[in-house]
Formats: structure tokens, sequence, C-alpha cells
């Protein structure tokens, strides 16, 4: 009997340890392939993002150039040739920014003329740039004479305010190129003829022969009017540049390392708010559209990011960047990891809510006063269901959003600020980025700060990799999804790339004085 007892206990325990072990190595498995596939999404946004910040390395030297027609250095030329030059190449670039902006929705479109031709880049290029070049020379036109104005008031200067003027002058490019897209898009395109027609056939139907004679006086919508349609556009660049005037104006630089600690956390507190606002407009509004999601998080933690980072730059001591870049890798896990844990116990929580409601319908707990509701309980379940499976992949599709929109934030905000002070670290004309001990510095001193910032900004490069990698196999452990951003690459790539310029711009316009 004991023998056959301690064969009963010998085989139980190695059904245990069989179970633990597979435990173990499906665990061990589902590990690999988070890894794999979190290491699939990392190489694809640090692809784009060195795209993006390619193109604002590019756009910070064209700013720095200034005057190109005078063969001379920027810093050695004058305060307004400089001045011009900057509001000139402010004009240009936001100008290629809503070029390449516009350039998806015209590819794929299928046009009139050539409907078994798949339109490429510089076919829609050509009609863009053909259609638009009018309200291009208008901006050109107005940039000289906001220039002009500026010189013979140098007060303009000292408030910003030929960053806010030109930030108006920049409007009449947007709601040209918006005016061009939508006639090629009705009277070239074979989509909007037809949806032309269909608007007018359903229009003529419902009205009477009066009404239908000034429906075909229709017309496109004037210039103006749509220039006071994108007024709020131009309101919410003025808003970045009113943030960048207040760093400018207040000099954190000069002010301590205890005043760059405190700027440093309220920029992630102040983030951090603007983030939970766009979050709660989203629930509250049922915003679907993941576009959306990327642009509200994406757009403010570009900016803000990028402030921060230039302020540690401009500390010159790389004992403190080093500090401030692993505090903030440190302050991200921590966040990541809080937001992941947060959104899944939240899903839980509903989810046990709803479960409760799904049981006040069923049969057994329905008293006699719901049987009178007007609602039958047999369709109740199934909207419960439906109602909580919406609310969570709106909260999943935010989130995923917000992380994906963040990483590339970070990536492209770490470029654009060792790019602006790559450039202007020395510069006559941005006093508010010079170094705290410049002056002290000769050529090759500013040479040899400049390479040891290249090599700075690879270690702010690799240390955010590892932390994104880290964080997002810990969120595809927790379970949040990456599949729907997998398929908004093309999209991602040319919104942050638009932001890494925009950055640029309203970078190197503010801070000029």
């Amino acid at each position: 009997m004991f023998s056959s007892v301690r064969v009963a206990s010998v085989t139980q325990f190695r059904d245990v340890v069989t179970r633990v072990g597979d435990e173990v190595y499906s665990s061990q498995q589902l590990l690999q392939v988070h890894g794999a596939t979190a290491a699939k999404t990392q190489l694809l946004v640090v692809r784009n993002a060195l795209a993006c910040v390619v193109c604002a390395v590019a756009t910070n030297g064209c700013f720095y150039a200034g005057n190109i027609f005078s063969c001379r250095s920027s810093t050695k030329q004058t305060r307004p040739e400089f001045l011009l030059a900057t509001l000139l190449w402010s004009s240009l670039s936001f100008s290629a920014i809503m070029l390449v902006a516009h350039l998806p929705s015209l590819m794929t479109q299928r046009f009139l003329k050539f409907l078994d031709y798949r339109p490429g880049v510089w076919f829609c290029m050509k009609k863009l740039m053909k259609g638009s070049s009018p309200y291009f020379i208008a901006t050109l036109g107005t940039m000289v004479c906001l220039g002009l104005l500026v010189q013979h008031i140098p007060l303009l200067i000292q408030f910003k305010l030929h960053f806010y003027l030109g930030d108006f002058c920049n409007l009449i490019f947007t709601a040209g190129i918006t005016l061009t897209v939508r006639r090629i898009y009705y009277k070239e395109t074979q989509q909007g003829r037809d949806r032309s027609l269909a608007l007018k056939r359903q229009i003529t139907s419902h009205l009477a022969p009066q009404a239908i004679a000034r429906v075909k006086k229709f017309r496109t919508p004037s210039f103006w009017r749509e220039y006071r349609k994108k007024l709020p556009d131009a309101v919410l660049v003025a808003l970045a540049g009113a943030y960048i005037h207040a760093v400018s104006f207040f000099r954190i630089l000069d002010r301590g390392e205890m005043a760059i600690a405190v700027f440093a956390l309220s920029g992630i507190i102040f983030k951090l708010a603007i983030q939970e606002a766009a979050k709660r407009y989203i629930v509250n509004k049922g915003v679907r559209s993941i576009h959306t999601m990327c642009v509200l998080v994406g757009v403010p933690t570009v900016l803000i990011n990028t402030q921060t980072r230039i302020v540690l730059l401009g500390t010159q001591t790389n004992t403190l960047l080093v500090t401030g870049t692993f505090g903030m890798a440190l302050a991200e896990v921590c966040l990541r990891a809080g937001k992941a844990v947060y959104i899944v116990w939240t899903i839980r929580r509903r989810a046990k809510v709803h479960g409760q409601q799904y049981e006040q319908f069923t049969p057994a707990s329905t008293t006699s006063k719901s049987r009178k509701s007007s609602v039958s309980p047999s369709f109740a379940p199934p909207i419960v269901k439906l109602e909580f499976e919406t609310w969570r992949r709106q909260v999943l599709s935010y989130h995923t959003a917000e992380l994906t929109a963040d990483m590339y934030a970070e990536y492209i905000a770490i470029g654009c600020s060792q790019s602006i002070m790559f450039w202007y670290v020395s510069h006559p004309f941005y006093p508010a980025l010079r170094l705290k001990a410049g002056a002290n510095l000769s050529e090759r001193g500013i040479a040899r700060w400049r390479i040891n910032q290249i090599a700075m900004l690879a270690f702010q490069f690799v240390v955010v990799v590892i932390v994104d990698y880290i964080c997002v196999v810990m969120e595809m452990v927790i379970g949040i999804e990456f599949n729907r951003v997998k398929g908004l690459s093309a999209f991602l790539g040319v919104l942050f790339m638009a932001m890494a310029v925009l950055t640029i711009n309203i970078s190197a316009t503010v801070y000029l004085s």
C-alpha cells in the first residue's frame, strides 16, 4: 500500500513539474514573440524618425545660411539682411510642408485625362505647384513687405511681432493651396466629378426650379472665406511660438541648474496635462479617427520636448545632460508603465460593471417592473456589450496612438534640439541660445563642442531606443496592441516630418533677436 501511495505521489509531483515547465516554456515563447514584434515596430519608428530628423537638419541649415546670394557667412551678414532672409526661408519651408502634406490626398485619385495612370509624386507635385503659384508669390511678397517694415520699426522684432505677423502671411498660402486641392479634386479627378454630380442630383431632386437655378450658379468658396476658415490653424502656430517666446524671454540657460531642473519638470507636467485634456476631448466627443489622435498627442510633445532638450544642451556640461537624459528616460518608463497598468485596470473594472448590467437583464433577475419597460430585455445584452466594446476600442486606440506619437515625437525632439544648438550656439543674432561660457570659447572650442554634441546625439538616441523597446515589450505583455498603427507608417512619417520642419521654422524665427 505504501508503495502505491509513493508511486501516486511521484506521478503527481512529475505532473506538477511538467505543467510548471510547460507554463515557463510558453511564457518564454510569448516573450520572444513580443520581443520580435516590438523590434519590428521600433525599427519602423526609428527609420521614419531619422528621415524626419534629416529634413529638420537640412531646414535648419537653410535658416543658418541666411542670404545665400551674399556669398558671406550668416555671422557676418547685417541684421536687416539676415532678418529678411529668415522670413523668406520661413515662407519657403512652410510652403514646402503644405505641398508635401497635400500630396497623399491627390496620389490616391484617378484623373479624368489619365484614368489608366496611377499618379505619382512628381505628377501631383506639378499640379499643386502650378495651381498654388499665385498664392506662393503673394505670400513671398507680403513677407518682403513685412521684412522691410520690421527693419524700419525695431520694436517689432523686440516683441517677436515679425513671427506673429509672418504666421498670418503664411496663412495666405495655406488657404490658397486648400482651394487648389479642392478645385483639382472636383474638376480633374473621377471621384470628385462623380461626387459632385451625385450631390447636385440629390439637391436638385428636392428643390423648386427657382432654387435649381441658384444651385447651378454655385461657385467654389472665395479666398477670403477660406482664409477666415483657416485662422484657427494660424492661432495654434502662434500659441506654439508664444511658448518658445516665453522660454527665450526668461533666459532659462542663465538662471542656474535648479531653474533648468524646474523647467524640465514643468515641461513634463505641462505635456501630460495637454495629453490628458486631449484624451478627455476624444472620449467626450467620440472621436474615432486615429489620425486625429496622433496629431493631438504628437504636436505638443514635439514642441515641449524640443525646448526642454534645448535647455539641457545649453548647459554645456555633459554631466547634467547625461543626468537629464537618464532622468527623462526613467520618468518615461515609469509613466508608460503606470499608464498601461491604469488602462488595463480601467478596462477590467468597466467590464465588471457591464457584467453586472448584463446579469440584470437575464430572466432570472428580471423584475416585473422591468418587464413592463418599453425596452425588451432580450435586446439589452447585445446593446450593453456593443457599448462596452466601442468604449474599449476607443480607449485602446487612443492609448496606442499616444504611445506611437510619443515615440516619434521623442526622436524628433532630440534631433531638432541638437540641430538648433549645433547651428546657433555661437550665432550673434541668437543670444538666447549662446553657451553660458560661449564668450570665452574660440572657434576651435566651438567646433570641439559641436563634435561633442554629435556624440551626445548618438548617446541620446541609443538611450531612447532601449527605453522604447523595453516599454513596448512590457506594454505588449500587459495586453496593449500596436496592430492598428502598423498601417499608419506613411501618415506618421509625413505628419512628423512636417512637425520637425515646423518646429525648426518657429524656433529659428522666434529666437532671432
